[in-house]
């Protein structure tokens, strides 16, 4: 039987860290990959995920900007498209028809993106069926270094009428550190990577911290229905990998539980770049711009 998690939300607070007050914290903007099954049981020609910033740069002839297949075609509007009063960026995938249990798979380098706040089948442009449970990560490294994931489902899944009483996570998390940077084609990251091939470089994730349980591929991690992050803590890196040259991966299976919806995979440097920290000292923020 597997075993199953409900958590409170695990967020960065300095009480955490009482004990390391001088630790470096940096957040690296994650690039993400995600596989989406349509099921809403009717052909959906387009995909459309809400970020935070309006301001968010999209430039779809950058290959490490944003991807997709089978979908051809990525443009970004403006708008206030959670009514909250605020400008909003919209993602759309569209140049496809997706019928009733087909995938598509999307990528995005969330650079300076903010939260991504939801994600919804559309056909012509119109919502069709409930917002899907899309997640979206942060990286982050504390200290000397402890490399962290920081994951959640979007609170559009959990605003929609349609999915009221319904439990959104993950299982199959797998983890790996010190993978090489020129190793892995960010956009080839979907469900034909063969992990195998990152037997080497594969950790075993904790839930919480370094001294929370064990995370196996068969458990099932609840997301906050507040959308508040669940930490995922990876490992303790060593000094000569805790740089530019080599990067982090998480893979999970994305449910909305019991049924599989998708998959999600994370690639991001495990570097602590001093350009871009925060100290809990001072309390100062910043963001990280990732190399290239």
């Amino acid at each position: 039987m597997k075993a199953k998690f409900k958590i409170l939300a695990v967020g960065v607070a300095l009480v955490l860290f009482a004990s390391a007050a001088q630790a470096v914290v940096v957040w690296h903007d994650p690039y993400l990959n995600w596989d989406f099954i349509n099921m809403t049981g009717v052909p959906v020609n387009d995909l459309d995920i809400i970020l935070d910033n309006s301001a968010f740069n999209l430039n779809a002839g950058n290959p490490n900007q944003a991807w997709s297949l089978p979908f051809n075609n990525i443009v970004k509007t403006v708008g206030d498209f959670d009514g909250d009063g605020d400008l909003d960026a919209k993602i759309t995938y569209s140049g496809a028809v997706i019928q009733p249990g087909q995938t598509a798979h999307g990528g995005l380098y969330m650079l300076n993106s903010g939260l991504v706040l939801d994600a919804y089948w559309t056909n012509n442009g119109v919502k069709v069926g409930a917002s899907t449970a899309i997640t979206y990560e942060q990286t982050r490294v504390v200290g000397d270094p402890e490399l962290y994931m920081e994951l959640n489902i979007a609170p559009g899944f959990f605003a929609d009428p349609l999915n009221s009483g319904h439990e959104p996570g993950w299982t199959e998390i797998r983890t790996f550190v010190n993978i090489p940077a020129d190793l892995l084609n960010l956009p080839d990251i979907n469900s034909s990577l063969d992990l195998s091939t990152l037997a080497a470089y594969e950790v075993t994730p904790k839930l919480g911290g370094p001294l929370g349980p064990d995370i196996l591929p068969t458990d099932v991690i609840f997301a906050n229905s507040d959308s508040s992050p669940t930490d995922i803590f990876l490992a303790n890196i060593d000094p000569a990998f805790s740089n530019n040259n080599y990067e982090a991966l998480l893979v999970a299976t994305v449910l909305n539980q019991p049924t599989v919806i998708g998959q999600f995979w994370n690639l991001n440097p495990q570097s602590p770049e001093p350009a871009s920290m925060f100290l809990l000292a001072v309390g100062g923020v910043a963001l990280l711009r990732r190399r290239k």
